[in-house]
């Protein structure tokens, strides 16, 4: 998630909305499987399937039987995978009258033409495309125009479909639905209304009961569904998301379901030190009893969709900036198309090969995990996949040759590096799926915790004053005091407020409100779960750190001189350890998008004179000789919550309430996420900026302990977490 706003001010971009409850709540609905229990040693460890992904057409037409374009036939190692010794058929006996019962449904959520989606018949999609061509040309939407979350204004291309999937669950009346969906993100109020919706086209018997979560991919080229939204657009796609999961329900039919995990490292990277990393990919599968047909396959892995982020299509499109009025540097393609990225490239690449529907979930992306700073490879039978980071020797790159000779042939940006990472992550799941294991399931749990969380980045408050975060407008509370619940925090009623700052700067108010709600959702499929979060959760929080992290944190680091290292980089623990099945699907903007989570001692936030007390003779420079900052342009995230928090603070920095000093401190803290951004965040520290707050990770923690009711021992280290990173690989072999 990297998005700029207006004026000299930030990027704060995610957001988070309501639910009425402090407590957690559950329900329970009861499903059976045909099949034997998950062993306690998931996942599993086999070959991938010993076939060639074959592209589909983004209009779900019948494709040609063809390699994809600049790849050859692909030949992967086996990914890293723990593998039962036997598996189960399918049942052929007819299903009792309370048999688990599975349905899928997927719907283009894509602007129209005329009503249609006929354009994705000239969309190059992934097979046989030239990997410099943007898509199809659309001059106008039926719903005017649309802005690609995270590109530019005013997406003109289609490269390939953007679609959300549903996947139904049920027992009886009891019904469970979970979404993916091809878009940027999915803030919690605007999937309120899209549940909503999708209730009122249920069957009567399931409206109100079914369990209904939506969560987004963190597509970075489809249309914007945060900052620079159309609203017509966002009803339309409300609807088509709805239609989705109601074609689901209707689809439902007698099935089973099977589970395996294995490693894939292929094109993934860190982006800022520690260079955690969670590999893990998770794969159900779902498959009819009646015909042993695919009907969907869930796929959970992490990494950022934004393989060709920032990127500039060599595509003569004269013809095209004439009809848009571009003239110029406007004449680009840079972010005006929509594509799936790599989820777009799995699914297709996995309906040619088993059928079905398929969900794709993101993981723990937080911190810049994606396909940056990831060397991607022509993989062949000369040149395989070995551990996904080792570059084997002599090994090409993929897509157009680097345009200097500083530019190195596996880092260079096309749709054929997107085609490469996303067609080896098929394969992998293929491999992994090879060896799943059949799911009994005795019952399913459903378990939500809502909890508040302090808006710190300004930058959010003003967003929500002026209409530019989402589609629905949010709840945000105003809270006498910590801790943040029912009883302390009462609605702003949607007020706005003049601040002294930011005001006068950029002419806009901000939301009186200063604290959102959100929750944390953990569904119980018994020997496997699924945790949906609501943000973009750095890898360390979910499956801890390394072993010999505190004692050694050299090897995972780049740059520690920027950062908190060792025993000073301090986790309340990591929620693998807190949840009770052998294998959980981590789902990263699971519900809701608050954006990137930092640890509080790891926050820095930045020092700028302009919000110094005027005439006081207070600086960034005289604060940081005084000991009060970390650096001398940024304060430390533990300083600004005892400032926030904690009555005696004046007492404790030894200053006066009513000083300058004290004033300037405070004044760094209110506008040091939202200023940073456009006026230089401090070195090594984007993600601050594009962070709701600097309380998210203790509050999410403490949510999950009071959800899954376990406290937290580890400290915030794994001794099962070898710690591989692209630096320190596992071996290839």
């Amino acid at each position: 998630m990297r998005k700029t706003w207006v004026a000299a001010l930030v990027a704060a971009s995610m957001l988070a909305a309501c639910t009425s409850d402090d407590e957690a709540t559950e329900t329970t609905s009861v499903t059976t499987s045909v099949a034997p229990t998950v062993p306690a040693t998931l996942p599993a460890d086999t070959a991938p399937a010993d076939t060639e992904p074959v592209a589909t057409d983004p209009d779900d037409t019948e494709p040609p039987e063809t390699v994809p374009a600049d790849t050859e036939p692909a030949s992967t190692d086996p990914p890293d995978t723990e593998a039962p010794d036997t598996t189960a058929p399918p049942t052929t006996e007819a299903p009792e009258d309370d048999a688990l019962l599975a349905g899928a449904g997927s719907r283009s959520v894509l602007p129209t033409v005329a009503g249609t989606h006929a354009f994705l018949l000239d969309a190059p999609g992934w097979d046989g495309f030239d990997p410099n061509d943007p898509g199809a040309f659309v001059a106008e939407w039926d719903q005017g125009r649309v802005d690609v979350g995270n590109g530019d204004s005013d997406g003109s291309w289609v490269h390939d479909d953007i679609r959300a999937s549903a996947l139904a669950i049920q027992r009886g009346d009891d019904l469970l639905v979970m979404v993916a969906a091809d878009v940027y993100m999915v803030f919690a109020v605007d999937a309120a209304e899209i549940e909503r919706r999708a209730r009122a086209m249920l069957p009567a018997e399931v409206a109100e009961s079914a369990q209904i979560i939506i969560s987004a991919t963190h597509n970075h080229h489809g249309p914007d569904t945060a900052f620079s939204v159309n609203d017509d657009w966002y009803d339309f796609m409300a609807d088509e998301v709805a239609g989705a999961i109601d074609d689901a329900v209707d689809a439902l039919e007698p099935a089973t379901l099977a589970v395996s995990s294995g490693e894939h490292r292929f094109g993934v990277s860190d982006g800022r030190d520690p260079i955690i990393i969670d590999t893990a990919l998770k794969v159900m599968t779902v498959t009819s009893t009646e015909t042993d047909d695919r009907i969907a396959t869930v796929v959970q892995w992490g990494s950022h969709p934004e393989t060709t982020l920032g990127w500039t299509p060599s595509w003569d499109i004269t013809e095209q900036c004439a009809v848009k009025g571009w003239e110029g540097e406007d004449c680009t393609a840079n972010g005006r198309y929509f594509t799936a990225d790599y989820p777009g490239v799995l699914r297709d690449r996995l309906q040619a090969e088993v059928g079905g529907e398929v969900l794709y979930f993101n993981g723990s992306i937080g911190s810049q995990i994606g396909p940056g700073d990831a060397d991607v490879w022509a993989v062949d039978g000369g040149h395989a996949v070995g551990n996904g980071w080792s570059v084997p020797n002599g090994a090409a790159g993929v897509g157009p040759a680097p345009v200097t000779d500083e530019q190195s042939p596996y880092r260079v940006e096309s749709f054929a590096r997107t085609e490469a990472i996303g067609t080896q992550l098929a394969l992998a799941v293929q491999g992994v799926a090879a060896g799943a294991v059949p799911l009994e399931v005795d019952e399913i749990l459903w378990r939500e915790q809502p909890f508040f969380t302090r808006l710190t980045n300004i930058g959010f408050r003003v967003l929500l004053a002026d209409g530019d975060l989402g589609w629905q407008v949010p709840t945000a509370f105003i809270c006498e005091a910590k801790p943040l619940t029912e009883e302390t925090c009462v609605s702003d009623e949607g007020r706005f407020v003049d601040d002294p700052v930011l005001t006068p700067l950029i002419e806009s108010q901000i939301r009186e409100g200063d604290v959102l709600q959100t929750r944390l959702v953990h569904v119980d499929l018994g020997d496997v779960g699924f945790l949906f979060m609501p943000g973009e959760i750095p890898p360390e929080l979910t499956i801890g750190l390394p072993a010999t992290f505190n004692e050694d944190p050299s090897p995972w680091y780049l740059e520690p001189q920027l950062h908190a290292t060792g025993a000073d980089y301090t986790l309340p623990g990591y929620l693998l350890e807190l949840v009770d099945e052998p294998l959980t699907f981590t789902v990263g903007l699971g519900g809701d998008e608050l954006g990137y989570w930092t640890p509080i001692n790891e926050v820095r936030l930045k020092c700028l004179d302009l919000v110094m007390p005027a005439d006081s003779g207070v600086t960034c420079e005289s604060l940081f000789d005084m000991g009060y900052l970390v650096t001398p342009d940024a304060i430390g995230g533990p300083l600004c919550r005892t400032l926030y928090d904690d009555p005696a603070a004046p007492d404790l920095l030894d200053l006066s309430i009513d000083s300058p000093e004290y004033a300037a401190l405070v004044a760094t803290c209110r506008y040091g996420q939202a200023l940073g951004r456009e006026l230089g965040e401090p070195e090594g520290h984007y993600e601050e900026t594009n962070s709701a707050g600097w309380d998210l990770v203790d509050d999410l923690f403490a949510a999950a302990e009071d959800l899954l009711g376990r406290e937290a021992t580890s400290a915030g280290t794994n001794p099962d977490n070898p710690g591989y990173t692209p630096m320190n690989p596992p071996p290839s072999g």
